[in-house]
């Protein structure tokens, strides 16, 4: 006996832009849609590279690391999710399938494995950065095209996103102070 697969009537499919209720005009709201999605997706790929590095940190300061890196998901999956709806409230559909997420991404993906801690430390870095670059951007071209609420939305998330790269950064940091008593010490 075969099983009949029925497949699933698709409401609005992806990159398909309804109106929206804000009433934004459709140029608008199709730019900030895309704008969004690749914020969607980057923001799902550093939320996995998080919690790949959360599980395997290791070392002397595992447990600082380990709350640090959770607050970072944590923070970074809402944010994402905080995208998304908006994405929705223009009219379009977020994308979210891991496919979709890794081709829409303007950050590259982790290679599998445990790294370095430096340098997975370093690719959170990195990905934090280029969230921040593209934020900036965004938020002007939200202003651009009268879309006000995206681009507080954006503004809202940048200082967030400041402060996360800021911790990323103060772990990278070499002790200096350790070096300077070391260097006090006498022979």
């Amino acid at each position: 006996m075969t099983e009949t697969v029925v497949q699933p009537e698709v409401q609005q499919r992806a990159g398909e832009v309804i109106d929206n209720p804000i009433q934004l005009k459709a140029k608008a709201a199709k730019t900030m849609i895309e704008v969004l999605n690749a914020h969607v997706a980057s923001l799902f790929v550093l939320f996995h590279q998080y919690q790949k590095h959360h599980w395997v940190a290791q070392g002397p300061q595992f447990r600082d690391l380990h709350l640090l890196l959770e607050e970072h998901y944590t923070a970074t999956q809402r944010q994402a999710d905080d995208f998304a709806e908006r994405i929705v409230t223009l009219g379009g559909v977020p994308v979210s399938s891991l496919a979709g997420q890794l081709q829409h991404s303007y950050i590259q993906e982790e290679p599998e494995g445990v790294l370095d801690l430096r340098q997975m430390l370093s690719n959170d870095l990195r990905a934090n950065q280029q969230i921040l670059q593209r934020l900036r951007t965004d938020i002007k071209r939200a202003r651009e095209l009268g879309d006000y609420g995206t681009e507080h939305l954006l503004k809202r998330h940048l200082r967030a996103q400041e402060l996360r790269t800021q911790d990323l950064m103060h772990l990278l940091e070499h002790e200096s102070l350790d070096e300077v008593l070391a260097d006090e010490q006498p022979n």
